[in-house]
């Protein structure tokens, strides 16, 4: 069974991120809100430990927006949460600023294709991050359409000066649902073995 994926706020949550915590959950596929209150990371990582999951993402804000996207891997043996990467948002859309609807059903896999992301010149920090964070499986040929999957789509703007990665999740016939997230930039992190 695929593993599990949390997804929650930094402490005092806005409106808006409660709402992206919400979309991103519809998309992502064996996704778990989690409600932070005053939970540290540790006590999230119990949590993920007793729930099967072995990754955390956390949505941080700045000046009351989400800004940051910050992926943690937990290990069981360890029960702590490593922090991996973090994605820094140029900005967003909610699904329902769109007009995207939910998906019919919640997505069985996530799916990245190995074209796009190399027609499109994906960064490569961005990419890992992405890849590791969320774990889509990678699709060397056209995504065929499958059942309930969702495919990671990312294309490349200028805006201001500034090379941004729009990312955006559809069905394998195009068909959006979820969020626009705008991805400025990228920070691995060495994990420690």
């Amino acid at each position: 069974m695929p593993s599990k994926i949390i997804i929650t706020t930094s402490h005092r949550p806005t409106p808006r991120t409660r709402s992206l915590v919400k979309d991103l959950v519809s998309v992502i596929p064996n996704a778990v809100r989690i409600t932070r209150g005053k939970a540290t990371l540790d006590l999230l990582a119990l949590q993920a430990v007793d729930i099967g999951a072995d990754r955390i993402l956390v949505i941080r804000n700045w000046k009351g927006n989400p800004r940051f996207l910050d992926f943690y891997e937990v290990l069981p043996a360890t029960r702590k949460a490593t922090k991996i990467c973090t994605l820094v948002l140029r900005g967003y859309k909610l699904a329902r600023e769109c007009g995207h609807p939910p998906p019919p059903h919640k997505p069985a896999s996530l799916i990245l294709s190995m074209n796009d992301v190399v027609s499109r010149g994906i960064d490569e920090c961005i990419l890992e991050c992405l890849v590791r964070g969320l774990r889509p499986s990678i699709a060397t040929e056209e995504v065929s359409t499958r059942n309930h999957a969702i495919r990671l789509v990312i294309d490349t703007k200028t805006v201001k000066n500034f090379r941004i990665y729009e990312l955006r999740f559809s069905d394998p016939n195009g068909k959006e649902y979820g969020p626009v997230l705008r991805i400025w930039k990228a920070k691995m992190y060495t994990l420690q073995s």
